[in-house]
């Protein structure tokens, strides 16, 4: 009887150890390159300066963007991502980084924060990605990246929505290669946030906190 138990013991402890070294192969996740987003942002001429305070969101995403991975579509209907590439961060957390750099060089507002920060402010800028993907809409042209970005302006601590407006851009990568489909990224992100800045310190919304205001240097509060 003694044998009889102690077999499948045997067969049990050995399945277990099969199984068990199986797991490191099947839980090993594939090594991807990591990129930045580094979205260029030039402002030709200087923006009204604004005495508001300003927290920025982190952007709204659809779950298939809020993901650290680079998303492309082979159609319409379709949302895929690069293999061997993806981003430092989420896209929402990317985005939510490089407006506030934008405002930053802006030099047009006096504090920009994050909203988690318990900061206060007298406006939230909440924004919503609506694309963030590269688009192969072409059989013999590289991809086209689209960032379109929907954002609204928010009183504190009224919360009330005074202004809203979407913007998009978009840029054909060079190359059919995931460096130039960032650089892409890059292009397009940047014509976003420098639009986000100069809507926001432009609107209506801002002009009663308006005045000949100077400051020696840029004060960030994220």
């Amino acid at each position: 009887m003694t044998g009889l138990c102690g077999r499948p013991r045997r067969w049990g402890a050995a399945l277990v150890a099969v199984l068990c070294g199986s797991c490191g192969i099947l839980s090993e996740a594939p090594k991807r390159q990591l990129y930045r987003a580094d979205p260029t942002v030039n402002f030709a001429a200087p923006l009204p300066k604004t005495a508001a305070q300003l927290l920025v969101t982190v952007p709204n995403a659809p779950a298939g963007l809020d993901t650290a991975r680079i998303a492309l579509s082979r159609s319409a209907v379709s949302l895929d991502y690069f293999a061997d590439a993806e981003w430092t961060d989420r896209a929402p957390l990317l985005v939510q980084s490089a407006i506030i750099e934008s405002f930053e060089k802006s030099e047009a507002v006096p504090a920009v924060g994050r909203d988690n920060a318990g900061l206060r402010a007298d406006f939230i800028l909440q924004t919503d990605i609506r694309d963030f993907s590269a688009a192969y809409d072409s059989p013999t042209e590289p991809p086209l990246v689209s960032v379109v970005v929907h954002m609204e302006l928010i009183t504190i601590p009224e919360h009330r929505i005074v202004a809203q407006r979407s913007i998009a851009r978009r840029q054909r990568a060079v190359a059919n290669s995931v460096p130039e489909v960032v650089r892409a990224f890059d292009s397009a992100l940047g014509g976003v946030v420098e639009e986000v800045v100069r809507w926001a310190v432009t609107n209506t919304a801002l002009s009663g906190r308006r005045g000949s205001l100077s400051w020696p240097r840029f004060v960030h509060a994220g």
